[in-house]
């Protein structure tokens, strides 16, 4: 059984399910079967969180080096539960947050992907690889079987590996022999007197010199062909030297999973110069066995598996990208860290997703990228959210210029109704508070997303222009 239901799904419970809502949801046809996903998945409440320990076999992969929430705070993955209705009866809730993937739960495969399509996706994706596109190029090649999920593998394997390998690959010392007419190292006298003697011109030597790890080299050479197959030769632009020498230094041989297990865990990455390859081997693990893409997990329907990508730290790296990239007086930093009554008992620390500050004049403004489903500019802000980042904006105060939320929007934003030109609406605080964001939806074009980033970009920089016209 399977189903798919996107990022920060259900969360007022506004698609609730019947039970022919379950069957056609999870492609079930008889009744038995729907009294089977009752009692698997809804007979009591299941919460996955990302502090979980039944979800130890669960990898989440992100796209910052450190997390930008309190490690405190336990955040959603998926939750199951059934709830009574007064009138329509017993309701069947699937709620997720902001983690895309699969998950594997009970013999069930949750297929939870993004909100705004693949083309999005994608574009984000070139963003935090420093790729900035405003058409798709054509892959001849590329399978029709690719969906976002191998997309987003394949961009962290790409972007890992260009990162790993920038001293080179992993290397350890091996003993060589040699039998010719010169010395190199050490004459190996067992030899000598074995098959050298009496001497011919000829010597047999022992010397020590650095080799690639050969599972390592075949591990990597082997996920770069098949994300060829599935991408087209241009997947490997980016790593086109590495990926020669890859090629150059492969056994021949198809790794098997021992293989894999032996690359994964070989001596030569406790060197921190060759560290890095942890990551690399494990998006190439996932890579060659599919085990996130295709394929159920059927040894163990107890455990709960899957592997599960943080979009929300990929909007926040996107929109960090895109404003740098664009304010070039300014420094963007993602994930400053605020820390607050330091020497108190109550004191803790806050990170504010983005953070403007001019390189002359040192005036800020602050934002939190929230990656959800804003459907209109009256309902969608969460009480939380807009407590949480005025409270970022008082803190930079007198320096900040202005602060807000930022989401990918559905609709065209009202400047009118979404920008406040004073802080709380109150007239003596001249700081703006906005809501503003990339206007997307499903079937845009990379040309008509570069518009829509266009446009936010304009708005943002008039701010900009206002408030300093306030100071």
């Amino acid at each position: 059984m399977r189903i798919t239901v996107q990022t920060n799904h259900n969360f007022y419970e506004e698609a609730a399910l019947t039970e022919i809502g379950l069957k056609e949801k999870f492609g079930v046809r008889t009744n038995r079967d729907v009294e089977q996903i009752k009692n698997n998945l809804f007979a009591s409440t299941y919460e996955f969180t990302t502090d979980n320990k039944s979800l130890e076999q669960v990898q989440i992969f992100g796209f910052k080096n450190n997390r930008n929430k309190l490690e405190e705070d336990a955040q959603l993955i998926m939750k199951l539960y059934a709830k009574e209705h007064s009138v329509e009866g017993r309701k069947y809730i699937i709620q997720t947050g902001l983690f895309a993937g699969v998950l594997y739960h009970k013999g069930c495969q949750f297929n939870i992907s993004t909100a705004y399509g693949e083309t999005f996706l994608n574009r984000m994706l070139n963003f935090i690889n420093d790729v900035y596109i405003d058409n798709q190029e054509a892959k001849a090649s590329k399978s029709k079987k690719t969906n976002e999920f191998q997309n987003i593998i394949a961009y962290l394997f790409i972007q890992a590996l260009e990162k790993a390998s920038v001293m080179g690959l992993p290397k350890v010392y091996q003993t060589q022999t040699q039998r010719s007419h010169k010395v190199r190292g050490k004459i190996d006298v067992n030899a000598y007197l074995k098959h050298d003697f009496p001497f011919q011109g000829k010597l047999t030597t022992s010397f020590r010199e650095q080799v690639y790890v050969q599972e390592i080299v075949d591990v990597l050479y082997l996920a770069c062909k098949k994300l060829e197959q599935s991408f087209g030769k241009e997947i490997h632009r980016k790593i086109h030297g590495i990926y020669q020498l890859l090629k150059q230094s492969y056994s021949g041989i198809y790794a098997q999973h021992t293989t894999i297990d032996k690359a994964k865990k070989h001596s030569v990455l406790q060197n921190p110069m060759f560290g890095p390859f942890k990551n690399v081997l494990t998006y190439a693990e996932i890579i060659l066995k599919d085990q996130s893409l295709e394929t159920l997990n059927q040894k163990d329907n107890l455990a709960t598996t899957g592997y599960l990508f943080d979009i929300s730290q990929l909007f926040e790296v996107y929109l960090e990208k895109l404003l740098s990239r664009y304010f070039t007086d300014w420094y963007v930093n993602g994930q400053e860290e605020l820390q607050v009554y330091k020497t108190m008992f109550y004191g803790r620390k806050m990170f504010p997703d983005l953070v403007m500050r001019h390189k002359e004049t040192n005036e800020v403004i602050v934002f939190d990228a929230k990656f959800k489903n804003m459907r209109s500019i009256k309902k969608d802000v969460d009480r939380s959210d807009f407590y949480q980042i005025h409270s970022y904006i008082q803190y930079y105060q007198p320096n900040v210029l202005f602060g807000g939320l930022l989401f990918p929007f559905s609709e065209n934003i009202n400047t009118e109704k979404a920008h406040s030109s004073s802080l709380f609406g109150n007239d003596n605080n001249a700081h703006s508070f906005v809501v503003d964001g990339v206007f997307i939806q499903k079937g845009m074009t990379m040309q008509d997303i570069a518009r829509s980033e266009n446009e936010f970009l304009l708005r943002v920089e008039k701010l900009i222009s206002n408030s300093i016209g306030l100071d």
